[in-house]
């Protein structure tokens, strides 16, 4: 399925073989109209859905001033002017989806929507876009399809929803596309910092947008400020520059206590990632966790996406861990499996993918 929002009160239809009869449209297709609609008729308050990625969902309310205060500062940190053309490819019931669709009614830009799949580029039907948004599984799957070039029709991107891995950040480089990664809540509608990530213009920080500020509060997790909310309580960990600008360290609760050491997952995936690289070990997604351990407490469990490996290449994997972790954070479970638990905006979900390989 595919269609085209040109402009406000226009609507253009291309492959939608139920544009006929609005009571045949898919739900997929109602959810974009309905929020079309309802930003034509010009509503204050709109209801959006966090992503549950470290507690159940909730549901909270974003007024249209938030909005269009998001909206003119993404327009003027990445220069979307109207007439831009869009590629629309996330979860419109998500909040990246929804600002994007209230962006482009905003802004006057073109949007051409497609229903979310792992290949970004499936069912597209330009040859260019200015403009596009994806999450990180979205990427892999390209770079799996050795179809990572596809990303150049786009001028800029943006990521959202987790890190790059650092395979996928060496094969980003080359692209002309300009990638920026995200950072943001659901509370604040969207992004509040960008990050280049390729290029003459990478960079190491995340740059907030115009009138945020980030301070550090306790546990030396952000504390977010905007002109609509003050000390946004985070659980994000940074390390804060004078500039204002920061590195993005990982979650406090994604760290986990074993046997009295604290370890950070985002840690240990990361050298995951870079031993996988050192090791050129074949692409795939993996996760670490944790599981009840009588002596421990809790002891790291890690999940890989992929059939078990060969006994040379595990033993070789842990072997280049010692160079990355102390001998505390290495795994004392590894657990293989076909498919790993996702959210609809890409994450992996740690928790539910662990349960299921406990219940095999």
């Amino acid at each position: 399925m595919s269609f085209l929002i040109l402009e406000q009160e226009k609507i253009f239809f291309t492959n939608i073989p139920e544009r006929i009869n609005q009571d045949r449209w898919s739900p997929y297709s109602h959810a974009i109209l309905t929020f079309c609609m309802a930003w034509w008729s010009s509503q204050n308050s709109f209801g959006i859905e966090t992503s549950g990625t470290t507690g159940p969902p909730k549901t909270i309310s974003w007024t249209r001033a938030l909005m269009l205060w998001s909206i003119n500062n993404t327009a003027l940190a990445l220069q979307l002017k109207k007439d831009m053309h869009c590629l629309h490819c996330i979860d419109v019931s998500k909040a990246g989806g929804k600002m994007m669709l209230a962006r482009a009614l905003q802004l006057g830009m073109s949007l051409e929507i497609i229903e979310p799949s792992a290949n970004p580029f499936n069912g597209a039907i330009s040859s260019h876009y200015d403009f596009a948004a994806m999450v990180p599984l979205q990427i892999h799957r390209l770079q799996a399809e050795n179809t990572i070039e596809s990303l150049n029709k786009i001028d800029v991107l943006i990521i959202g929803g987790a890190a790059l891995s650092s395979s996928l950040m060496a094969a980003i480089q080359p692209l002309q596309t300009q990638i920026y990664a995200t950072y943001g809540m659901t509370e604040t509608a969207s992004h509040i910092a960008l990050q280049h990530l390729n290029g003459d213009k990478r960079d190491l920080f995340f740059r907030p947008l115009n009138g945020i500020k980030i301070s550090v509060g306790e546990n030396n997790c952000a504390l977010i400020t905007t002109p609509f909310q003050e000390h946004l309580i985070t659980n994000d960990l940074i390390e804060l520059q004078e500039t204002g600008a920061f590195k993005l360290l990982g979650r406090q609760d994604n760290i986990i206590n074993s046997g009295g050491y604290k370890i950070s997952l985002e840690k240990v995936e990361s050298a995951f990632d870079k031993s996988f690289t050192t090791l050129k070990i074949n692409f795939f997604n993996y996760c670490a966790y944790k599981q009840p351990d009588e002596r421990l407490g809790e002891a790291l469990i890690v999940i890989l996406e992929t059939p078990p490996l060969e006994d040379l290449i595990l033993e070789a994997l842990k072997t280049e861990l010692r160079n990355y972790l102390e001998k505390y954070e290495l795994p004392k479970h590894y657990y293989f499996t076909n498919s790993l638990e996702y959210t609809s905006s890409g994450k992996i979900e740690r928790k539910t993918s662990a349960e299921k390989c406990f219940t095999r």
